[in-house]
Order: structure tokens, then C-alpha cells, then sequence
């Protein structure tokens, strides 16, 4: 009876019936056609080869099955992959998640794309305290093409999908009778703006502060006098947190592009730091308390120190606290700007080189490897380097770095690598899911050199370059010493290769000092000063 139902089914759709007189098929792969030397046999058994489907068919038929099984299918074979690839298939499957959505004319695969972020998109939050450890996901948007960014304030959530549209979801987080943060299933939500870059409000991890959302947007302006038509300029509008309404606006000349805005400093003297297409950081200061106020002033946009004594630098992305910030150029450097003693003994454990007269003049950090991302706590930091890396710095008196002890680090220490898109605030931690094939960090093989903390080789080392070539000479110097007969010979070898690995200076005496003491102790002398000879 289930054969029966399958062949009818397949009769139905294609038109073909396996019990017709005079059918005969080679035995084949469904998908990839006849296998080669295939005997001819005449038979209901036998399969039919997918690929005497027209495709149209085969792409209908793919677009209703899951994302996920999407993607499976396409990793069987040739054939399946070229179809499931298809940017039909892909029209089809984001038509069917999101019937909202127009034309996709971004992007290599922009239906796929497409697809795929809204297939994947998601926030999930577990609150702090008590006993109940559970993931809650939040009410998702239906209008929203992914998640690119979002921000909880004391009350709701703001989420920046990635075509600029700003959501406000209302009353999201609520407090129940433990003092525990729920989130409030029932939750509506608003379209706040449309055509936002970015956002950003009190960079403090306290949500009660974040009191005004300042959200970067471009906006068409009418033209001057005597001309037509109008142009688009960038603008800042602050938004009140709590019922959404527009309180202030500022509007920038239409020559100056930003994509980035972050905030720095108290309310009385708030600076807005803006990153120019070009990689240049502007500021200017407002005072919070006083934008409530209906009222029409001019402020002042200046161009940031950083940009201003470094001008070679390209500024790629920023992050700030209430008292510094950091500085990502496209070249993978960090530059710092500490405001405050206290953060700056917490982050370097000294005080040698603050300048309380000169805040923010930029300090350059030094890390063996590019640099891609970053985040900025109070008084500590995460790097994340072209290799995958995690490096943290600063205060640990809560083993906030990882590290598995409470030592601070002045200088960045790497840790074993943690999740992404994190945003953790004093009553709950935050998880954003939303996968955009066409952003993905391009993460470099580590050499083998550098596995051990020694530096990249210089560019006319040649072979030196290849982590296979490092890894088999290191390889070579592990058979070179369990050749040797004796424990002094294995110490007088390994004291020798030790000379021809690309160590530093500094690294090369301490295991030249670290053998030579092992070798005493083993031979039974007393510490004392190196000979001459070793």
C-alpha cells in the first residue's frame, strides 16, 4: 500500500509510471545517472535518475524542504550541490520565510543570503541568579531581514536588522516576584526608524543608565534655495529609551559619511565619537540633561586626536566605555585613549606613561598578530586576532578574563577562545544569532613557528615562511635529541638547537639559563653562576 501511494505520487508529478511496458533503465545513482558497466534490466525496482527531471521540477521541489536540509542535500553530490546552489531554490525558500521581502539586488547570492539570515536569526538570553539556568529566545520581528545589532536598555530591546531598520520591542524584559529578569513572551513590537547605520547609548553594562538611544541615520534634505530636488545626509537622532519618542536631532553637512557611532564619557559631558567612511573619528560633546529641553544649538564636530596627530591611521571600528576607548585601524593595529587613572592602572598596572593633561592621546598596544575584533569592558579588554585567537587584558578580580585564576595582566594574554556576539549586562547575559555567508572572519592558518610565541619570519626567510617546513624541522630536532645516549648530551643538543630556532634575544637566554640550571641539578653541582663554557 505505501508503494503504491509513493508511485502514484510520482506518477502524478512527473507524468512517468515504472510498471509501463517496455521501460528499461540502467541501475543507476538517483541523483548522478547510470553507474558505469550497469546492466540494462527490465523491472519495477529499478530507480530513475533525478536528472531526467527538467529542473524547474527539481527546484520546485527542493525550495519546500527546510534550510537545513537544504544544505545538507547540497553536500551529497555534484549534481544536488549546483542545484541546491541555485539561486531559484534560494528566491523560493525566502519567499516562503519572509513574504514580505522585495527584490534582493546586494551580494554574490543575495536570495541565499537573504534566506539563510532570516533562517538563522534569533536572540536568546539567560538571566543572572537563581537557581534556573534556562535559554529563552525573544518574540523575533517578522519584518526584520536578519539581526545585525542589538541593544537592551532597563525595560526593552532595540534590534537593527540589515537593510537599517531599528526595531523597538516594548516592555520586552520584565521583573518577577524573585527579583529574576524574565522576558515577557507577549511583548509587541515597532518599527522605531528606518534607514539607521548604527546606535548606541550609555556604554555602561548598568541598563538604568541608558536613558537616551542615539541612533546615526541618513535623511533626505530638501535642496537650498533656488534649486530642485533634495540630497541625502547623515544625521544623530536621540530617542527616549523608554517610549521611543524623538527628543533631539542634529544634522551633519552631506560631504561627511559615518558608519559607526559610540559613546564616551558622564551625561553632563557626553561625547559622541564618529567613524567617517575614510577611517577619520570626529567628536563632539552634548549634555544629556539638557535634551529634553525645546530648544536649537549649534555644537561643535572637531576632529578626534587620533586622527588628527596619527593621519596615516584608517580607522576600521571603535569601541568605548565610560572612561576610554579603543581603536581597531585596517591594518590590524589597537590604539588605546585612557581617561582615568584608576582604568589605566587596572589595564597596564602602572601608571608610568598617564598623562592626566593629555587623555587622549592614543597608546599603541603591542600584539604579535592582525587584529580583526574587539570589546571593552570597565576596566578590561578582548582582542581577537587574524589567527582566531582571544586576547585579554586588564583587571581580574573576578576571573572576568578567563584566564582561570584572579591575577590582572597588563599585557594581552591569550585564553581559549569563546563564543561571539555577546552583550552582558548586570541582570542578563545576551546571545545574538544571524549568519551572513558573505561575513565570515577569514581566520589564517597559525604557523607552527608561532605556535610557541616566537615572531613571524622575515619575508625573505623564504621556506621559513611554511608551517609544514617549521613542523618537520622541529620534528628533526626531537629525533636529533633522543639520539643522544646521555642526559648531558641530550642538554648539550638541546642548548644547541635552541641557537638555531628564531627565537628573540630574551627567550633565547632564558632557555639557555633554564638548561644550564637543569643541567646542574642533574649532575649534582650546586647553583651557583654559569661557566664560561655553557
Amino acid at each position: 500500500m505505501v508503494r503504491r501511494s509513493r508511485r502514484q505520487k510520482l506518477q502524478k508529478v512527473t507524468g512517468l509510471c515504472g510498471r509501463e511496458e517496455g521501460l528499461r533503465v540502467k541501475r543507476s545513482c538517483p541523483s548522478c545517472g547510470p553507474e558505469p558497466g550497469g546492466e540494462e534490466k527490465k523491472g519495477r525496482g529499478n530507480p530513475i535518475s533525478v536528472q531526467l527531471f527538467p529542473p524547474e521540477l527539481v527546484e520546485h521541489i527542493i525550495s519546500f524542504l527546510p534550510v537545513r536540509d537544504v544544505v545538507a542535500l547540497g553536500q551529497t553530490c555534484h549534481y544536488f550541490h549546483e542545484v541546491c546552489d541555485a539561486e531559484g531554490v534560494w528566491r523560493r525558500i525566502c519567499r516562503r520565510l519572509s513574504p514580505r521581502l522585495r527584490e534582493q539586488g546586494s551580494g554574490v547570492r543575495p536570495w541565499k543570503r537573504a534566506a539563510i539570515l532570516n533562517y538563522t536569526k534569533g536572540l536568546y538570553f539567560q538571566a543572572f541568579g537563581g537557581r534556573r539556568r534556562c535559554l529563552s529566545k525573544s518574540v523575533a520581528p517578522l519584518l526584520a531581514h536578519g539581526y545585525r545589532r542589538f541593544l537592551p536598555t532597563k525595560d526593552h530591546v532595540f534590534i537593527l536588522d540589515y537593510v537599517g531598520t531599528l526595531f523597538f520591542l516594548k516592555n520586552a524584559l520584565v521583573s518577577s516576584t524573585l527579583g529574576q529578569i524574565q522576558w515577557k513572551r507577549a511583548c509587541r513590537y515597532v518599527v522605531l526608524c528606518r534607514g539607521a547605520k548604527d546606535f548606541a547609548s550609555d556604554p555602561r553594562c548598568d541598563t538604568v543608565y541608558r536613558k537616551y538611544l542615539y541612533v546615526l541615520a541618513t535623511r533626505e534634505q530638501p535642496g537650498v534655495v533656488g534649486t530642485t530636488g533634495s540630497r541625502a545626509c547623515d544625521c544623530v537622532e536621540v530617542y527616549l529609551q523608554s517610549s521611543g519618542q524623538r527628543v533631539f536631532k542634529m544634522t551633519f553637512h552631506h560631504s561627511m559619511s559615518f558608519k559607526q557611532i559610540v559613546l564616551v564619557g558622564q551625561e553632563t559631558q557626553r561625547a559622541l565619537l564618529l567613524l567617517t567612511e575614510e577611517g577619520k573619528i570626529y567628536s563632539l560633546v552634548v549634555n544629556e540633561t539638557q535634551l529634553d529641553q525645546p530648544r536649537s544649538y549649534t555644537v561643535q564636530l572637531a576632529l578626534r586626536k587620533v586622527s588628527r596627530c596619527l593621519p596615516h591611521l584608517r580607522v576600521a571600528g571603535m569601541a568605548s566605555n565610560q572612561s576610554s576607548t579603543l581603536y581597531i585601524t585596517d591594518q590590524g593595529g589597537v590604539y588605546f585613549e585612557v581617561h582615568t587613572p584608576g582604568v589605566y592602572r587596572d589595564l597596564f598596572g602602572t601608571l608610568q606613561a598617564f598623562d592626566p593633561l593629555d587623555q587622549q592621546m592614543p597608546l599603541a598596544l603591542s600584539l604579535p598578530a592582525k587584529v580583526l575584533f574587539c570589546a571593552l569592558g570597565y576596566n578590561h579588554l578582548g582582542l581577537v586576532d587574524e589567527f582566531g585567537r582571544l586576547f585579554m587584558q586588564g583587571n581580574n578580580r573576578y576571573g572576568q578574563l578567563g584566564t582561570g585564576d584572579r591575577m590582572d595582566r597588563g599585557e594581552p594574554t591569550q585564553v581559549p577562545l569563546c563564543a561571539c556576539s555577546l552583550c552582558s549586562t548586570r541582570e542578563c547575559l545576551y546571545m545574538l544569532s544571524s549568519h551572513d555567508i558573505e561575513h565570515h572572519p577569514t581566520y589564517r592558518d597559525l604557523p607552527a613557528s608561532r605556535v610557541v610565541g616566537t615572531p613571524e619570519p622575515s619575508l625573505g626567510a623564504g621556506a621559513s615562511q611554511d608551517p609544514g617546513g617549521a613542523a618537520q624541522a622541529c620534528e628533526e630536532y626531537l629525533n636529533q635529541i633522543h639520539s643522544c645516549p646521555t642526559l648531558q648530551d641530550r642538554m648539550e643538543k638541546m642548548k644547541e638547537i635552541v641557537g638555531w630556532m628564531p627565537l628573540m634575544a630574551a627567550q633565547k637566554d632564558f632557555f639557555w639559563e633554564a638548561l644550564d640550571l637543569l643541567q646542574r641539578t642533574a649532575a649534582g653541582v650546586g647553583s651557583g653562576p654559569p661557566t664560561p663554557e655553557s
